[in-house]
């Protein structure tokens, strides 16, 4: 480390709101809106990161005097749930070992399993001093705490040279769709083959015949009783399977307000 980084001060916060917002924001490379101190907040300010569910915040904050010059969105985690990546068979042999799997430390955007920022160091000619110089307080903590490990998920791929080779590197795999610069829908069809375009001219139409009105919608656009009924439908998702809802309801009522259009909602209409 050098000895301009070696004077960093590494500070970790129970809440994202001890940091400042806009020094937070002005650290991010891009627009990605999962890593936005407003989608971190709203997080905790309605209920959705609590102890008892398993997530307790403990964001990173790297220091230049009391300038903020570097950030990690990080959780100690007492289990796995809601991170989208599946390590319980690595919990269960440590555990049968005669350690303690959790808590563990988490750089990691809570339910969201999308690709994004994840060692938030602007993009300045120190960026990549900043990334490591952010892994390597990461893992004093771990040191500190006595915890069993640390994990990041989803990072970017300009993010991995800040991991040494000490580290397991995990490639799980997606599917995207991605707009290739087609003149319009037909174009589209034009590029699958002739299955494919013959199934979803078949779906299309059937939408079509059902009568449902189908639009795009900007979250700053929706009204209370509409993000309830956003919220509702997301949770019957869950209810159907069993399963529990961790996004609460305050916390959909909060979006159009802390990320406006940021969001985007398809909607179908009867």
């Amino acid at each position: 480390m050098s000895g301009w980084s070696a004077a960093l001060q590494p500070r970790f916060h129970a809440r994202i709101d001890e940091l400042p917002a806009a020094a937070w924001d002005s650290l991010r490379p891009d627009d990605n809106p999962f890593v936005s101190h407003a989608f971190l907040a709203a997080l905790e300010a309605t209920g959705c990161i609590r102890n008892d569910w398993g997530w307790q915040a403990h964001h990173l904050g790297l220091y230049e005097g009391e300038a903020l010059v570097a950030a990690a969105p990080l959780y100690l985690k007492g289990n796995s749930h809601g991170e989208f990546v599946f390590d319980w068979s690595w919990a269960s042999a440590w555990e049968r070992a005669g350690g303690e799997y959790y808590p563990k430390l988490l750089n990691a955007v809570p339910y969201s399993p999308v690709t994004g920022p994840r060692l938030l160091a602007g993009r300045g000619r120190h960026a990549a001093a900043l990334r490591q110089a952010l892994v390597m307080a990461m893992r004093g903590e771990v040191d500190r705490l006595g915890l069993s490990s640390l994990h990041a998920n989803f990072l970017q791929p300009d993010e991995l040279p800040a991991f040494d080779d000490h580290w397991l590197t995990r490639t799980d795999v997606q599917f995207h769709w991605h707009n290739r610069g087609y003149a319009d829908f037909d174009a589209f069809l034009a590029a699958l083959n002739h299955k494919k375009r013959k199934n979803i001219r078949h779906e299309r139409a059937q939408v079509a015949r059902s009568g449902l009105q189908i639009g795009l919608r900007g979250g700053a656009s929706l009204s209370r009783d509409e993000w309830r009924r956003v919220h509702a439908l997301y949770e019957s998702t869950f209810d159907a399977k069993g399963n529990h809802a961790a996004l609460t309801r305050a916390f959909f009522l909060s979006l159009g307000d802390t990320l406006g259009d940021a969001v985007q909602l398809v909607l179908a209409r009867d």
